[in-house]
């Protein structure tokens, strides 16, 4: 980690020691987010809670907007206590000066999500900003070929094949950044049903199957990445 980075956590940690609870949280339960600092991870546990119900750890630069990070953890460790251990890395944005931190609590818990916000922060924390990627999409349209990603922007493709073969741009032209995003619109949508397979390591989505609607005929997406490469 650089000096300047670690300048930078020393301004967020001063922000943070004044996360909340957000407001729709149980009255009941009184709870407080506890936020511990060791120097490379950031450890959030939320105390005197009424053991019910999941949290979310969330995120934000302004308090105004928030992102949800990761699921809290009732850990043996801990004694059921909720919390998360996370490294700066996780955080949507890269060198961040300053920001927020709260805890929300839901009424129930949500697998796919839960795997979701996992696997994203496995990609954050992989760092990688400039990388080319296997991309295929099948369904009545087929295309493969691989888009190149330089400082988490797309700046160009190449197909290798597609079907039919005047079509010449892939059908989703995104970073992987984007590529959850897509993700996370057909949840936000309600889509009647949607699959992916995560990479364990780095945390993308290697295989993805979208149906929005049942009552819109041919409108499934299905799309893999077949390889990833960094770039220098």
């Amino acid at each position: 980690m650089t000096r300047h980075h670690i300048s930078g956590l020393f301004v967020v940690i001063t922000v943070v020691l004044c996360a909340v609870l957000a407001p729709h949280a149980r009255a009941n339960a009184n709870p407080s987010l506890r936020i511990k600092w060791t120097g490379d991870v950031f450890s959030f546990r939320v105390a005197g809670e009424d053991g019910l119900g999941e949290w979310i750890l969330q995120h934000s630069l302004d308090g105004r907007e928030w992102g949800d990070l990761l699921f809290l953890v009732r850990g043996v460790e801990w004694g059921g206590v909720p919390g998360v251990d996370i490294v700066p890395a996780v955080l949507p944005v890269r060198n961040a000066r300053s920001g927020l931190f709260r805890a929300v609590q839901l009424p129930r818990d949500d697998p796919f999500y839960r795997d979701y916000l996992a696997a994203r922060a496995r990609w954050r924390a992989s760092g990688f900003s400039s990388y080319r990627y296997g991309f295929r999409w099948s369904t009545m349209i087929f295309w493969r070929g691989t888009i190149n990603v330089v400082d988490d922007e797309v700046v160009s493709y190449e197909r290798l094949e597609a079907m039919p073969p005047f079509f010449e741009e892939p059908p989703l032209y995104r970073t992987i950044d984007g590529l959850f995003d897509r993700i996370a619109e057909a949840r936000a949508n309600n889509a009647v049903e949607i699959r992916v397979t995560w990479d364990p390591q780095f945390g993308y989505p290697r295989s993805v199957f979208i149906d929005q609607s049942l009552l819109i005929a041919d409108e499934e997406q299905f799309w893999t990445i077949e390889s990833l490469e960094p770039m220098r």
